[in-house]
C-alpha cells in the first residue's frame, strides 16, 4: 500500500499544534499520525522517530514566527516604538490565538528529557527573539543594556504567555508589551550607538 499524501508544510503545521497542546512527552506518534490524517504506518514513512519529527517541527515553527514576528523589528520604515507596538500586537494574537503559539516554551518545559539538538533549536529561537528586541532597544540604549533588555523581554513574554494561558487572560501578554514599550520611552537621553 502506498503512503498517504500530505504536504510537508501541512504535516509540520499539524504536528506543531499537537506538540504545543501535549508537549514532547505527552505526544504519541499515533496522535501525530491522527492529526495529519494518516495511518500510523504512513506516518512512520515520513518520520521514523518523534525526535526527528520534532527537530523539523521546531525549525518550521521558528521560521514561521521569525517571519511573522521577529522580522518586524527590522522594518526600518517605522520608528522603534511603532515596530515594538506592532510586535506586541502580533505577539498577543500569535500566542493566545495562533495554532502553533509558543511551541518553543512548551518544549523548553520538557527540556530535561530532550536531546541536545532539540535544546539547541529552542535556544536559537529564544536568542533570535532576544536579538529582535535588542535591535529595537539599541535605538535608545547602549548595546550591552539593549542586549540585556532583549533577553529580559523574552523571559517576561514567556512568563506572560504561561500566565495568559493559565488564566485565559490575554491581558497578561499585552502587559508585557506595555513594559517593552515603556523601556523604549524610559531610555537614556543619548547613546553612543545611534542605531536605528
Amino acid at each position: 500500500m502506498r503512503p498517504q499524501k500530505i504536504s510537508r508544510e501541512q504535516l509540520l503545521h499539524s504536528c506543531a499544534v499537537v506538540f504545543k497542546d501535549s508537549g514532547l512527552h505527552g505526544t504519541s506518534m499515533e496522535a501525530l499520525a491522527r492529526a495529519c490524517g494518516l495511518t500510523k504506518a504512513a506516518f512512520y514513512h515520513h518520520y521514523p522517530t518523534k525526535q526527528a519529527l520534532l527537530a523539523d517541527v521546531l525549525a518550521y515553527t521558528h521560521a514561521q514566527i521569525s517571519q511573522y514576528l521577529f522580522a518586524v523589528a527590522y522594518d526600518e520604515q517605522r520608528s522603534a516604538a511603532e515596530r515594538m507596538a506592532a510586535i506586541n500586537q502580533r505577539a498577543a494574537k500569535l500566542f493566545m490565538d495562533g495554532p502553533i503559539g509558543c511551541l518553543m516554551g512548551v518544549i523548553a518545559v520538557d527540556a530535561p528529557g530532550a536531546s541536545p539538538k532539540l535544546l539547541t533549536a529552542v535556544q536559537a529561537f529564544f536568542d533570535e527573539w532576544a536579538q529582535a528586541f535588542a535591535h529595537l532597544y539599541r535605538c535608545h540604549w547602549p548595546a550591552p543594556q539593549a542586549e540585556r533588555l532583549g533577553q529580559q523581554m523574552v523571559a517576561l513574554y514567556e512568563g506572560a504567555i504561561l500566565m495568559a494561558r493559565t488564566y485565559q487572560d490575554p491581558q497578561r501578554i499585552r502587559q508585557a508589551g506595555e513594559l517593552a514599550l515603556s523601556w523604549l520611552d524610559n531610555a537614556p537621553a543619548a547613546t553612543a550607538s545611534g542605531a536605528g
